[in-house]
C-alpha cells in the first residue's frame, strides 16, 4: 500500500514511478501469479476435515453459521452500496461477491495465531481450523460460481461442469493412485527434492486448467493441495519449505501489486461512511455469529468470544479473493480499497482484541479438554 496511491503517490508521485518502473510491473505480476499458485497449494494442503468426537456438534454449528450470517450481511449490504458502484458484470455477481468477501476467514494466518498463542492441540485450537476449513471451502466454491457467471471470457456457467470434473478426478483418481502409492512405500524412495518439483508441476498444470476453462488460477493450486495425500514428509515440505519460500520470495510481490490499486487518499465521504458500515459489518457479523452458537453448545462466554476473533481473521486470504474480484471487474477501485482496509483492519485487532479477552495462551479448561480427550 505504501508504493500506490495511499502514501508514495499522495506524497511523491515521481519516487513511485521510479521504485517500481512499468517496464518493472510485467515481471512483477508473473511472480507474483506464482506466489498466489503456492499459496493457494499450501492452502489445500493444510485444510484438513478436523474430526473432533464430541466437539463435532459445536464445529457444525459454529462453522454453517460464520458461514451464512456473514454472507448474508454481505449481500444485503451489496444491495445497499451496488447503486454507488455498479460495475459490468452486473447484480447478481456483485451480491453473491461481496457476501463471499465478508464471509472468508484467513486459514492460514488463524494456523500462525493458533500455533503462536499455544492453543495448538486445544479444542480451541482444533474447533478454530476445523471451523476455518469449512467456511474457507464454501467461500471457494461460491467463488467459483462468481467467476463463472462474470468471467470476461464469455464462458457463461460452462466452466462449473468442467471444475466439477476436475475436482471428482483429482479426489477420486489422483487421490486413491497417491495414496496407494504412500501405502506401498513409493513416496518414501522419491527424493523430497523430486516430491517438491512433481508438486510444484502439477501445481502449475492445475492453474493452467483451470484458467483455461474460464476459471481463475487460484482454484487449480487448491484443488491438487486437498487431493495430495497426507503423507506426512510431503505435507511438512509443502506448509513449511516451500510456505517458508513463498512467504519471502513470491507473495511480497502479490502483496506489492495488491497495495498499488489502493488509493486511500481517493475515497470521499461518502466512501468513508461505507468503509465504516462494512467493517462494522464484517465485525460484528463474523463475531457474533460465531460466539452466539458457540455459548449455545455450552462454550464459556470468554471461549466463545475468542473464538469469534480468531474467525474474524481474513488477511492474505481475503487479499487473494479482492484480487480476483478486481481483477474480473466486479469491484469498483474504491470499493476495492475500502474491502482491503477492512481486511487489514480486521486481521490486525486480532492480537490486541485476544489481549483484551485476556488470551495469551490456552485456557486451562480447553488443556484439560484435550488431556480428557488423550486419555
Amino acid at each position: 500500500m505504501a508504493a500506490g496511491p495511499s502514501l508514495l503517490g499522495a506524497v511523491a508521485p515521481g519516487v513511485m514511478g521510479t521504485l517500481i518502473p512499468e517496464s518493472v510491473l510485467p515481471s512483477l505480476q508473473v511472480v507474483a501469479q506464482l506466489g498466489l499458485i503456492v499459496f493457494m497449494l499450501v492452502v489445500g494442503a493444510e485444510v484438513e476435515t478436523i474430526l473432533a468426537g464430541r466437539n463435532a456438534r459445536l464445529i457444525a454449528a459454529v462453522a454453517v453459521s460464520a458461514s451464512a450470517v456473514p454472507f448474508g450481511l454481505g449481500v444485503l449490504l451489496a444491495l445497499g452500496i451496488w447503486p454507488l458502484y455498479r460495475t459490468p458484470p452486473g447484480l447478481p455477481a456483485f451480491l453473491l461477491f461481496i457476501g463471499t468477501a465478508l464471509a472468508v476467514t484467513a486459514f492460514p494466518v488463524l494456523a500462525r495465531i493458533v500455533r503462536d498463542r499455544g492453543l495448538a492441540g486445544t479444542t480451541m485450537g482444533t474447533v478454530a481450523l476445523a471451523c476455518v476449513a469449512f467456511i474457507d471451502l464454501a467461500a471457494w466454491s461460491v467463488l467459483s460460481v462468481v467467476v463463472s457467471i462474470a468471467g470476461k471470457g464469455g464462458h457463461g456457467w460452462t466452466p462449473l461442469p468442467l471444475a466439477l470434473a476436475f475436482i471428482l478426478a483429482m479426489m477420486f483418481v489422483v487421490r486413491p493412485l497417491l495414496a496407494r502409492a504412500q501405502r506401498t512405500g513409493r513416496l518414501d524412495r522419491i527424493s523430497p527434492q523430486a516430491v517438491l518439483v512433481m508438486v510444484l508441476v502439477g501445481a502449475a498444470l492445475s492453474a493452467w486448467y483451470t484458467e483455461t476453462i474460464g476459471l481463475h488460477s487460484i482454484f487449480g493450486p487448491f484443488v491438487l493441495g486437498l487431493a495430495l495425500p497426507r503423507h506426512k514428509p510431503t505435507i511438512e515440505l509443502i506448509t513449511t519449505r516451500l510456505a517458508d519460500t513463498s512467504s519471502a520470495l513470491l507473495l511480497p510481490a502479490f502483496f506489492v501489486i495488491a497495495g498499488m490499486a489502493v488509493d486511500v487518499p481517493g475515497l470521499d465521504p461518502v466512501d468513508l461512511l461505507v468503509l465504516l458500515g462494512t467493517a462494522v459489518v464484517a465485525v460484528a457479523g463474523k463475531v457474533l455469529a460465531t460466539a452466539l452458537p458457540a455459548r449455545l453448545c455450552g462454550m464459556g462466554p470468554r471461549d466463545a468470544w475468542t473464538l469469534g476473533v480468531l474467525l474474524n481473521t481474513r488477511g492474505l486470504t481475503e487479499l487473494v479473493v479482492l484480487s480476483v474480484g478486481l481483477s474480473l471487474g466486479l469491484l469498483h477501485p474504491h470499493l476495492y480499497t475500502i474491502l482491503v482496509v477492512t481486511a487489514v483492519l480486521t486481521t490486525v485487532a486480532t492480537g490486541p482484541l485476544l489481549a483484551l479477552l485476556g488470551n495469551r495462551g490456552a485456557p486451562a479448561a480447553l488443556r484439560e479438554d484435550v488431556h480428557e480427550d488423550a486419555r
